[in-house]
């Protein structure tokens, strides 16, 4: 079912590149927009797969197509592609975040926030942050928590053509227990077997991407597996908070696929926890967890991190009205600290598990905007976690893709496959840290 909404936004993407404008006035576009056979050559390609690194490569697009890969002195550029020289840089596939909130540009009162802009979401902030993203090279994205209404209608205008944005999955608001009235505009309340279920099928008529559960800890396993049944029936994955202990055991027994966060309150998930995420997959269930570490271990001094927060990308396509009270806000704002030790102790546990892990940043929270999100994210995993670069790269281009079902149209640098591509100046592999500032952003074969 996911595939075919992908498909179904395909086509209309397809059809809008030919006949509705592509670019509004907030995106900078290099070259000829309308041009529809170009080659990427010269520099190194990373295609996402894990596969070695290919020097001198050339990507040959045509109609926003990845329609062959291969070198110089190999394969021939036909006289009828325009060139553009990747020399000395990257070509990789667009990043995938799988966990934002594009409600959200930084600002550190949550309360605050929903009292004043709600009504600017849908028209103002939402395209903003999604704007933003894909600046950031994020060319996929997953939103797992926001007003249906805002939501629904913003996927929905990116893949029709008529805002700049990454390709959006939408969970729609958060099924949870009971919650403060500041939070009833991105989440419901699912307490109780018939509220669960009315919930559930109200997301799956609004043709949710992935359903998302918060605050298991006060549910029912119930109430949890309510929401599985139907969304597994439907062909939809379930992620949940897994900040508490709680909330795994809960969810777990609940059957949800994913689980979001790394908590800290213990040194060490228990025995408990463990040995029901063993079971789990050993009777053959996939589990997926994406630890937004990047927000909780910010590779840097406090003062490095609140330099960042100064720069003019994070609030790309924002009202002046609006940067104004995010920097006001942000100038009290103090980076949280977590212990490293604890946090990498927690993701080798779940690795020697079987878990499989996935790059999301929790974008959009406070001190953690879109722009800058991604990027340190995979610094983290790198130079925090001691991950593998390269492994690190597949966690954000080519797992998301598989595990959004949509393999076969985007996720490597293929034959076949979406031209989702960036090019950065310098080599990942080698220093994570030139994600920062990609040269080149191209969503489905359009340069941004």
């Amino acid at each position: 079912m996911r595939k075919f909404k992908f498909i179904a936004h395909l086509l209309v993407f397809i059809t809008s590149v030919f006949f509705v404008p592509y670019l509004t006035a907030q995106t900078d576009v290099t070259g000829d927009s309308a041009e529809t056979k170009f080659a990427l050559a010269g520099g190194t390609l990373i295609d996402g797969s894990g596969a070695a690194p290919l020097e001198n490569a050339i990507l040959l697009i045509d109609d926003g197509i990845i329609v062959a890969v291969g070198q110089l002195g190999s394969l021939t550029i036909p006289s009828d592609y325009s060139v553009i020289s990747t020399e000395g840089r990257t070509m990789m596939p667009g990043l995938w975040d799988m966990h934002v909130h594009l409600l959200y540009a930084g600002h550190t009162n949550f309360p605050y926030w929903h009292q004043n802009y709600t009504d600017q979401f849908t028209d103002t902030i939402m395209p903003a942050t999604a704007l933003q993203l894909l600046q950031a090279g994020v060319t996929s994205a997953r939103d797992l928590g926001a007003p249906p209404e805002s939501i629904f209608r913003i996927r929905q205008q990116i893949a029709s053509n008529e805002i700049p944005g990454p390709t959006l999955y939408a969970a729609g608001p958060q099924l949870a227990s009971p919650f403060p009235d500041w939070a009833q505009y991105y989440r419901r309340n699912i307490s109780g077997t018939a509220n669960a279920r009315t919930e559930t099928m109200a997301l799956v008529e609004l043709e949710a991407d992935i359903l998302k559960i918060s605050g298991a800890e006060q549910l029912s396993i119930e109430d949890v597996r309510t929401v599985t049944d139907i969304a597994h029936a439907q062909g939809l994955l379930v992620t949940a908070h897994g900040r508490t202990d709680a909330e795994i055991e809960i969810g777990l027994a609940g059957n949800v696929d994913e689980f979001q966060h790394i908590g800290v309150a213990s040194e060490e998930f228990p025995d408990t926890v463990m040995s029901l995420i063993t079971e789990h997959i050993a009777a053959g269930n996939q589990l997926y967890w994406t630890p937004t570490v990047g927000i909780q271990l910010r590779a840097g001094t406090p003062q490095e991190d609140l330099e960042l927060l100064d720069d003019p990308e994070n609030f790309l396509g924002l009202p002046q009205v609006i940067i104004d009270d995010i920097k006001t806000a942000l100038q009290s704002y103090r980076p949280r600290t977590t212990s490293a030790d604890i946090v990498k102790h927690k993701i080798s546990q779940l690795q020697e598990a079987g878990v499989t892990l996935l790059v999301g940043t929790d974008g959009g929270l406070s001190g953690n905007p879109h722009a800058q999100a991604m990027w340190l994210e995979m610094v983290t995993w790198v130079n925090v976690l001691g991950m593998d670069p390269m492994q690190t790269i597949y966690a954000a281009t080519a797992l998301p893709s598989q595990v959004m079902g949509v393999d076969d149209i985007v996720g490597t640098l293929s034959v076949g496959k979406l031209a989702d591509v960036i090019v950065v100046h310098g080599n990942p592999l080698q220093n994570m840290s030139v994600l920062q500032d990609p040269e080149m952003v191209f969503k489905h074969g359009v340069r941004f």
